[in-house]
């Protein structure tokens, strides 16, 4: 199939793959066509602001923006919700003075449902108003049931209501397209705008659709029931005549619309029947696929006496259709995800009549709670509680088992880990120092990515509605004890409406300080331009003139202002190193002040580095991982997530992340010597050689593509930012290439920054055959788990099916955010890669390190993901052939060729495995054997000073093997943790350490080994005496050192035969003469457990040798672990003392 990305838009025929966003998108374009061949010259107007699940909306526009503008189609982000309502209401009044440009205008509005809330006023306004002949408007309410990307769960449809506003609730794509269409056309004969609602699982999914744009042909309302002014908008209408209007005519004209043109749809009706079953949008294809699951299709529904209803509009519910579908039935079921709407409407219209029916819903018959208005509902649960009442009427041992094996999956497939990936900041994301706080005080957060600080441990917890920030503590100042508080507030929410709390706060006199965060694009939600951003210093200026006392400028980049730039007079420019200390200033001053935060969001950076429109960065970051102590004070400093953990031979080091750093390097800050800059043309090694090349493009034999049985269940679970979702919309392309079916659904919201991703992916043999697209209990055919931690994730779990579900796992370990902040954090992967072999069988589960492949190998770990599709495919486990899938990959546009070399190297990997794995593997790895450990420790000590040294080590460690021995317990524990902490303890980094590691080849051979180009070697220390000091902390300040100390470090290093003596000029450091008495007590203490040792207090003696793992660190983060040792050592002797 000849296919192009522009088809979706362009064709008029035909059947193409499609996001729920992407049909959003089409339906101007298709009403434009059709108003054309009407002869009609029309044009369209779109506004409204962005949120979750309508976040990608804008993005959408603005990538066919000029197809867009060419076709009369004007796209103008509104500032707020509000605002772009009322500009809306603006273009149905274009033709009513004669002074149009066009015959109409129709347009479409957009909000997440707070916004929808938000605009309440305008939309009841704009509504009453009404629409023109030719004109129509839609209003697009983004719900988000489940509070995913949202500070509450929303359900816009009693908004609407408020302000008399039809809505569909569209069940997937192909509605949304033909809803759309609908939906003008209505608005354009009714007077009403039309809503659709949009949720995750028909605006964040994606389908084959159908695009012939005479699908379905639309009947008009009789001009008989309209009244003869018409419904349309009017100059000098009164609020009477237009309440009576919309009252008495628009909203009669709306049903009998959905009557003439059969929107709602019976879609079993058997004569018989005792059990009727009502739903909607989303509800309707869960329900659906409850039916298949318990094996109920059109002829057994028959045969039990099921009616079963899809409600197109469910306000206002048109009454015919439920007379018709009510005769004859004993009980109604509705299922409706959160409150009661259609339930209470089927009431209200049976109230009167002589039928005896039951109505179930939120409550069932005996009032007990039933289809919960909390949270969402799942076509398990459905199932389930459907079978309650079949079961009354029909008795099938085949439908029992069905409904025992879901409860069996829901009871087995379940993750005992209680633990989540949870969002958080991105790499380099500049909230990891803008949210940072003075000791001692608190800061209130807001709608922004700073809103994922609250789980941070950084003090800053509270939020309000968007806009409304800091109006909180306005209220609450003037009955606390607390004096001050810090109010964070991102740039899109000031543009928004912030600005209105500031001037609130001003006025209320209140002391506190506004943390404007500046990071210039909407993060929350993709990177979006800021409609009507102001400059920084237009941004100081306004706040100025607001009344704001004071305004400290906060930046990484202190010196990129211009002279040009005019800045308030009250504000000052500082380095983001001052953040604490401008803070505490301006805490002090008793009234309102503000900082502005600026630097650019990282995830942005890294979209323009991409794009050319930014330099990439001539400095990357290495961790010498021999003089890294594991301290942790890296992640402290820089809250960043690109600092990972490394397992080595001398316990956990950090290393960078390489491929995921987007270069914000506050983690040079944390002080410890291990950090260089590699600064110049500096690029990553890659170890992709032409061999390699030709190897994975030579013809392989094609595997045996799996049968698609109704559909085929593709669970993808990952790591927002990662580029799941890419890999859903390729696969869900490829299969429409391929001619078959497919739909895609990504649970994304706040998870996108490093949260846990889902894309369920259904597989059809025919497009027509398209319909529920969200996998249930036991649906998954193929698991491809990017990650193992969220591949565990109970949404996950419970889709497996030992008997059908085949996976292929990344089985590189990767760490949450909290490993940031906890130096000995870990997850139990191990644990992780047993709870998928017990659900799915050890034959079904393939674990691969394909981070580490695609780094080592392809030189990014994105490509990660690309590759366990090639490995899936090539295993017979995606019902798509490869050209397919490669023809996708093309039409996708991005690292093109990066992405087939990483698909072709995953068909292949079992072919050249092993040298593969000779590329990937490091040649140092962490000794098992007890006796290899203490010769390794003894040969390193002996370069560390010498043999005499190296000998007090072996004496001390074979002194307590002997008494291990004597108690004749079958352990080595404490021996064991004796010989690894003593050893810590005896090699203590010193400067001539430090010195003899950096002027070893090894470390050059490992940044040789990492990086390519022309570059030199920058160090980043705080060498004792020429150290500066921290005017908050009084803490020494790291300083930088070029290439050349690596002359002084081969110097240093010779002279570690001074290392203790007289002549030792490091020797009189008061941080020395600690680490030589910690041997020194270690050893005396070691000497009295053995004296006491026995089999009852050996797990204590083993806690109390392993105490010195917890000094880490260098200078005061080393003192302050010492003190928390000593005080771990006393309480554990005490015990040990009994």
């Amino acid at each position: 199939m000849d296919t192009k990305l522009e088809d979706k838009y362009t064709l008029e025929n035909g059947i193409r793959f499609l996001t729920g966003t992407q049909a959003l998108v089409r339906i101007p374009l298709v009403q434009i066509r059709k108003d054309n061949k009407n002869n009609l010259k029309t044009a369209c107007y779109i506004s409204g602001y962005r949120g979750s699940p309508l976040g990608g909306y804008d993005q959408q526009i603005l990538k066919n923006i000029d197809y867009l503008n060419a076709n009369n189609i004007q796209f103008q982000p509104g500032i707020n919700e509000e605002l772009a309502a009322t500009s809306l209401w603006g273009t149905q009044q274009s033709n009513l003075r004669g002074e149009g440009k066009y015959d109409g205008v129709f347009g479409i509005w957009y909000g997440k449902g707070p916004g929808v809330d938000r605009a309440g006023d305008a939309l009841k306004h704009v509504n009453l108003a009404g629409t023109s002949k030719y004109g129509g408007v839609l209003a697009l309410m983004g719900d988000d049931h489940i509070c995913e990307s949202s500070t509450t769960s929303h359900q816009s449809e009693f908004a609407m209501i408020d302000a008399m506003i039809p809505f569909f609730n569209p069940s997937g794509v192909q509605e949304i397209l033909d809803y759309g269409l609908l939906g003008i056309h209505l608005s354009r004969k009714s007077g009403c705008w039309v809503g659709i609602k949009c949720v995750h699982d028909n605006v964040s999914s994606g389908a084959t659709v159908d695009l012939n744009e005479n699908r379905f042909s639309i009947k008009d309302i009789k001009s008989e029931i309209l009244p003869e002014e018409g419904l349309n908008i009017r100059l000098n209408d009164t609020p009477q005549a237009k309440e009576h209007r919309l009252h008495y005519h628009k909203i009669k004209v709306v049903k009998e619309f959905c009557k003439i043109n059969k929107l709602n749809e019976i879609k079993y009706n058997f004569p018989n029947s005792k059990i009727g079953v009502v739903t909607t949008g989303k509800s309707y294809l869960d329900t659906k696929l409850a039916f298949e699951k318990i094996g109920i299709d059109e002829n057994l529904a028959k045969q039990i006496g099921i009616k079963f209803l899809k409600i197109a509009m469910p306000w206002p519910l048109e009454e015919s259709i439920i007379k018709e579908f009510s005769e004859g039935l004993e009980k109604i079921i509705v299922i409706e995800e959160k409150r009661s709407l259609i339930e209470t409407q089927i009431k209200e219209i049976l109230f009167n009549s002589s039928k005896n029916i039951k109505i179930i819903g939120k409550l069932d018959e005996e009032n007990n709670d039933f289809f919960l208005s909390s949270g969402s509902l799942d076509p398990g649960e459905i199932a389930i509680k459907l079978y309650k009442y079949i079961k009354q009427i029909y008795s099938s041992e085949k439908i029992q088992n069905k409904i025992n094996n879901l409860k069996n999956l829901i009871q087995e497939n379940n993750n005992f880990f209680d633990i989540k990936r949870t969002p958080y900041f991105c790499s380099g994301c500049p909230h990891n120092t803008s949210t940072k706080i003075p000791e001692n005080t608190r800061a209130i957060t807001g709608i922004s990515c700073a809103y994922l600080v609250q789980s941070m441990e950084r003090n800053n917890e509270g939020f309000t509605q968007m806009g409304s920030e800091g109006a909180s503590w306005v209220g609450e100042s003037v009955f606390s004890n607390t004096d001050h508080i810090f109010q964070n507030m991102g740039d899109g929410t000031y543009i928004h409406s912030g600005i209105l709390s500031i001037r609130h706060a001003v006025a209320a006199k209140t002391k506190m300080t506004f943390k404007i965060l500046y990071n210039d694009a909407v993060a929350l939600t993709g990177g979006q331009a800021l409609d009507g951003l102001p400059t920084v210093a237009q941004m100081s200026r306004q706040l100025e003139s607001e009344g704001v006392k004071k305004i400290a400028i906060i930046t990484d980049e202190p010196n990129k202002y211009k002279t040009s730039d005019r800045f308030s007079r009250n504000s000052k420019v500082y380095d983001r190193k001052e953040i604490i200390d401008v803070q505490k200033n301006l805490s002090k001053i008793n009234d309102t002040t503000a900082i502005i935060y600026d630097q650019t969001c990282a995830a942005e950076k890294r979209r323009r580095i991409k794009k050319s429109l930014l330099p990439e960065p001539n400095e990357k970051i290495f961790i010498n991982e021999k003089v890294c102590e594991g301290c942790g004070d890296c992640g402290i400093q820089s809250n960043c997530i690109s600092i990972v953990p490394v397992e080595t031979e001398y316990g956990r080091k950090r290393q960078i992340d390489q491929y995921n750093c987007n270069k914000d390097y506050s983690c040079v800050e944390g002080f410890c010597p291990s950090f260089v800059s590699v600064i110049g043309d500096v690029k990553l090694k890659k170890n992709f050689d032409n061999s390699l090349i030709e190897k994975i493009n030579s013809t392989i034999i094609e595997p045996i593509l799996p049968e698609i049985q109704q559909s085929y269940g593709i669970m993808i679970a990952g790591i927002g930012g990662t580029g799941v979702v890419t890999i859903g919309a390729i696969l869900a392309t490829a299969a429409q290439i391929d001619g078959k079916g497919s739909g895609v659904l990504d649970m994304t919201g706040l998870a996108q920054k490093g949260g846990a991703v889902k894309s369920f992916l259904r597989i059809f043999n025919d497009p027509k055959e398209i319909n529920t697209i969200r996998l249930s209990y036991g649906d998954t055919n193929l698991l491809m788990g990017f990650d193992l931690l969220v591949a565990n994730d109970d949404e996950v779990l419970r889709t497996l099916d030992k008997q059908k579900t085949k996976s292929i796992i990344n089985s590189d370990e990767i760490m949450t955010g909290e490993f940031t902040r906890d130096k000995d954090f870990f997850l139990p992967f191990d644990k992780m890669k047993e709870n998928l072999i017990s659900i799915l069988g050890k034959k079904n589960v393939d674990f691969i390190p394909s981070n580490t492949i695609a780094n080592k190998i392809l030189g990014d770990s994105i490509l990660s993901n690309m590759f366990i599709v090639g490995k899936a495919y090539q295993s017979g486990c995606i019902p798509i052939n490869a050209k397919a899938i490669e023809q996708a990959i093309k039409l996708n546009g991005v690292t093109i060729e990066e992405n087939i070399h990483a698909f072709r190297l995953g068909r292949h990997f079992l072919n050249i495995k092993e040298e593969i794995n000779n590329l990937i593997y490091e040649k140092e790895k962490v000794i098992t054997d007890f006796d290899e450990k203490i010769i390794n420790r003894y040969n390193f000590l002996i370069e560390y000073q010498n043999k005499k040294y190296a000998d007090q080590y072996k004496e001390l460690v074979d002194y307590v093997k002997k008494y291990e021995q004597k108690i004749k317990i079958d352990k080595n524990n404490f021996s064991n943790a004796v010989a690894i902490n003593y050893f810590k303890l005896m090699s203590y980094k010193d400067e001539y350490e430090v010195a003899r590691l950096y002027s070893n080849k090894e470390f050059i051979s490992k940044i040789n080994n990492t990086f390519e180009g022309n570059f030199k070697i920058n160090f980043h220390l705080a060498p004792p005496i020429f150290y500066k000091k921290d005017k908050v902390t009084g803490n020494p300040l790291k300083m930088h050192f070029g290439s050349w100390i690596m002359v002084l470090f081969k110097f240093i290093g010779i002279f570690k035969f001074l290392r203790g003596t007289y002549f030792d000029p490091f020797a009189y450091l008061d941080e020395r003469k600690i680490e030589r008495l910690l041997i020194n007590d270690y050893k005396d203490r070691i000497l009295e457990i053995c004296s006491k040792l026995t089999k009852d207090n050996y797990t204590l003696a083993v806690e109390i040798a392993s105490i010195p793992d917890q000094i880490r660190g260098f200078g005061y983060i080393k003192n302050r672990n010492i003190e928390i040792a000593k005080s771990c050592e006393d309480r554990l002797m005490s015990a040990f003392n009994g």
